[in-house]
């Protein structure tokens, strides 16, 4: 199958020389994905987007990516998807949210889109769990133990309104 994600073209200007273009076909996807990668851009967009008061003194400092661990474990080709590990400051019974950015820019919904943010949740949380239990074995099996919250950000950049379930039933 051919990556169509750059195509040349190549046109005549109104001089009548020849110019060469190159048209990023995902630019959309890459806009989006130019917010997650930055710390910088990331944190404003927390503050200022998700009206969540927990996110509301985020900085760049406080967001490491963590992506490169669950790429081999998502099933789909999803390199412009990202997960960030954020620190929290002043939570009572938390220190870290996870965000899950989605990127999508299709033609239509994607109306199985409430499974996968599920599944990708399943998968941080269990690594978040492992993870815990190599720094104090047993730790999930306590009364104590607390999951932290994450946050699933899906871009939607399709024609007309999303129309897919925005909550898993």
């Amino acid at each position: 199958m051919k990556d169509r994600t750059f195509e040349q073209n190549t046109t005549e200007n109104k001089s009548g020389s020849t110019e060469n273009r190159v048209a990023n076909r995902r630019s959309r996807d890459a806009g989006a994905k130019l917010i997650f990668d930055n710390p910088i851009l990331c944190a404003q967009f927390l503050r200022g987007y998700t009206n969540l008061e927990i996110l509301k003194n985020i900085r760049p400092e406080d967001i490491e990516d963590i992506s490169e661990r669950f790429l081999p474990l998502w099933q789909e080709n999803r390199d412009s998807d990202s997960v960030k590990r954020i620190r929290l400051h002043q939570v009572p019974g938390t220190d870290t949210l996870y965000l899950i950015a989605m990127i999508e820019h299709q033609s239509k919904v994607d109306y199985d889109m409430s499974f996968r943010v599920l599944r990708y949740m399943v998968l941080i949380l269990t690594d978040y769990a492992a993870e815990q239990e190599k720094q104090c074995k047993g730790i999930t099996g306590t009364k104590t133990f607390r999951y932290p919250p994450v946050l699933p950000v899906v871009f939607y950049d399709g024609p007309g309104n999303w129309t897919a379930e925005t909550n898993f039933p």
